[in-house]
């Protein structure tokens, strides 16, 4: 802990949207998210309304396509230092998302999710992945952030191919059969879950086998239920560069376009959003860039465990460390470095990507050029 933090304890909790007022402040909510998405094309917020906040480097699988478990742990911000950064930014936060490593493995996890729901009013999603490989801790752990009643939480599962495959990427045997098991449970919670499958040359030809097992253990499983995102090198989150022949090939071009067709017209906002995403790949596989304005530094950052802010999970920029700011993320968003590297990602002098993470609310900040393009 910072000396700073040291003798805060974690927030008290705040009373939890009353059930019954739970439809109308998610219609708000999105409403804010929707606006803010509009208004990031007439100027840059004094804030991010969007972050990815990956709170460990801890993970217990060793996968092929992600070197993370390889990473000295090194430090990690306490649930009372997140707090106070969360506290800081208040309404200002519309999206977070909260990532390892596997954040389930933080004993504190839970209370840094139920921060984010108290004190950030105008939330319209907090999303967390896990590798689902305990079942009954990612269990526990969704259901305490539950109890604190977002407006929208979304857990996506990781899963990369059918049962030996899936294993063998993520060194770890048995994981298919536990991440089928979480997905029942969270299901069972009544929470919005999916499979998300990284797709690289590793398993592109393996989708439709994937949904397959998956439908062999989870009835009615289709196409339109599994998300699928691409393999990115990234030398600070990653760190797996060794592997970039593995991102792109003509494999991962067909199996794309194959699973676009499969999914069909999407039903909800998640997935409208994930066909946008979807239909802008071809695009970034033929140019190495953005499809659209990237978001980054305009509406959205990357924080590291320590605390260190990125422009994003994918460019190794370090812009500022939030205990030398006073644990205000809004500082760091000032910056005249952090204003600079902005003015590199319009200019295109980024290293490019086109991941849900950095380029979801890129969608949404350039909705009207997304569907067009699309």
């Amino acid at each position: 802990m910072h000396p700073r933090m040291a003798g805060q304890g974690v927030f008290r909790q705040a009373p939890a949207v009353h059930p019954l007022l739970l439809p109308l402040v998610r219609l708000r909510n999105d409403a804010t998210l929707i606006a803010r998405g509009a208004a990031a094309r007439l100027g840059r917020p004094d804030a991010p309304w969007k972050l990815t906040l990956a709170l460990t480097w801890v993970c217990e699988q060793r996968c092929t396509h992600c070197r993370i478990w390889r990473r000295p742990l090194g430090e990690e911000l306490s649930a009372a230092e997140w707090d106070h950064v969360f506290q800081r930014l208040g309404d200002q936060l519309s999206w977070v998302d909260l990532t390892g490593g596997e954040v389930t493995s933080r004993d504190d996890f839970a209370a840094i999710a139920q921060s984010v729901v108290a004190r950030c009013p105008r939330l319209a999603l907090l999303h967390f992945p896990t590798n689902g490989r305990d079942p009954a801790r990612v269990e526990r752990a969704a259901q305490d952030i539950v109890r604190a009643r977002p407006t929208r939480l979304i857990v996506s599962i990781s899963l990369d191919g059918p049962p030996a495959l899936h294993d063998r990427l993520r060194g770890d045997d048995g994981a298919f059969a536990s991440a089928i098991e979480t997905y029942r449970r969270l299901r069972a919670l009544n929470i919005e879950t999916y499979f998300g499958m990284t797709l690289s040359s590793y398993n592109a030809t393996r989708v439709d086998e994937t949904v397959e097992a998956i439908a062999s253990h989870v009835p009615g499983f289709a196409h339109r239920d599994l998300h699928v995102n691409l393999i990115h090198i990234s030398p600070h989150f990653f760190q797996n560069q060794p592997i970039e022949d593995r991102a792109r090939s003509p494999e991962v071009d067909e199996a794309l376009a194959a699973f676009t067709a499969a999914r069909g017209v999407p039903r909800g906002p998640t997935a409208l959003l994930e066909a946008l995403y979807l239909a802008h790949v071809p695009r970034y596989l033929e140019t190495g860039r953005s499809p659209l304005p990237c978001g980054s530094l305009s509406v959205n950052a990357f924080v590291d465990p320590a605390g260190t802010v990125f422009p994003c999970h994918i460019w190794d920029r370090p812009l500022g460390v939030l205990a030398d700011y006073d644990w205000d993320l809004a500082r760091v968003w000032a910056l005249a470095e952090t204003r600079a590297a902005r003015q590199e990602i319009v200019a295109e002098r980024c290293p490019g990507c086109w991941t849900p993470c950095e380029a979801y609310p890129t969608v949404l900040s350039n909705l009207d050029r997304a569907v067009l393009a699309a």
